[in-house]
């Protein structure tokens, strides 16, 4: 099966799983989590009806590309390397039980909790159209043969005084202050979030902004507790679908798990399937779309479109700007 084909078929009904198997990934996720302003938009297409995380912008400054998270640390027993040993579902047949395992390598992960004076660093390889035809098209899909890839890197701090980003090689640094300011959620609110039900009920509380539970994993380094509780968030939703055969961008296999929006747009988390770190993050049409854009002309997307691709190459903590691990 070539990879339009598998993209266009991915998104049917999942096969009924079997009697308990809810029950059953729910539980492991829970037992596996015991104790071991001015906002940027999350990517530069506009004409879908997202909500999008809440990230770091600059007000005087360019928008900031998207920069996500890889789930560094899942060690084994003696400290080194990547252990599935007493990994839940060794064959996960459902997005519950993916996100169960996801749950569970991220509580693998060593943990010192930051101080406010440290940053969180992000650092991602994004696939984007060439700069003439990005210029042209901002908002088209990525067209095959005429793209190049943007290594992004992004630095905040704790206690949200200071941000920096470096795109191209170019650092801007930026404090808050005077004309420039950024949204950046709370840290130590976020530390708080350690369970499904506390990640639920913030979701679901009155915001002045929208967060997306699965973007924002891509955009803030978690405590262990922290990312395992948002992974059973999403598997409490009933619209995540599995697709075992999504790949990522540099052509490794990789578990993807999506929901559908608009109809149309499928948003996929990518997995690795041997440790189930979150190495990347993609959205792919899987029915064709029609919109009439800002000139009257008919915006049409066709099946299989790579909307955005990311892959996830560093999320640790450090302690100045310009320090990457």
């Amino acid at each position: 099966m070539d990879e339009m084909t598998a993209l266009r078929e991915a998104f049917g009904p999942d096969p009924e799983p079997a009697a308990g198997t809810r029950d059953r990934a729910r539980a492991a996720l829970l037992r596996h989590m015991e104790p071991a302003p001015v906002a940027a938009p999350a990517h530069r297409r506009r004409r879908w009806p997202l909500r999008v995380a809440l990230t770091a912008a600059a007000a005087a400054a360019a928008v900031i590309g998207v920069v996500a998270v890889e789930n560094f640390g899942t060690v084994d027993d003696s400290g080194k390397g990547y252990s599935t040993a007493g990994l839940p579902f060794p064959k996960p047949a459902s997005a519950a039980e993916v996100l169960t395992n996801a749950a569970w390598a991220a509580t693998r992960k060593p943990w010192a909790d930051p101080r406010p004076d440290q940053f969180m660093y992000n650092e991602s390889r994004q696939l984007r159209n060439e700069v003439a035809y990005e210029r042209d098209h901002p908002n088209d899909p990525i067209v095959p043969g005429r793209t190049r890839t943007i290594t992004l890197q992004e630095w905040k701090r704790i206690d949200a005084q200071v941000m920096a980003t470096n795109e191209g090689g170019e650092l801007r640094v930026y404090r808050q202050g005077g004309d420039v300011t950024w949204g950046q959620l709370d840290y130590n609110q976020l530390k708080t979030l350690d369970t499904p039900d506390k990640v639920l009920a913030w979701d679901k509380a009155p915001k002045n902004y929208g967060v997306v539970l699965d973007a924002l994993l891509g955009q803030y380094v978690l405590p262990p507790k922290v990312e395992a509780a948002f992974y059973g968030a999403l598997a409490r939703g009933e619209d995540v679908r599995l697709n075992p055969d999504a790949v990522n961008l540099d052509g490794r296999p990789a578990i993807g798990l999506g929901r559908v929006i608009a109809g149309y747009l499928a948003q996929e988390l990518l997995f690795d399937p041997s440790t189930y770190r979150l190495i990347g993050q993609r959205e792919v049409a899987v029915a064709e779309h029609h919109e009439t854009d800002e000139h009257g002309d008919d915006d049409f997307t066709p099946v299989g479109a790579l909307l955005r691709q990311v892959i996830y190459t560093r999320a640790v903590i450090v302690d100045r700007v310009g320090a990457t691990g």
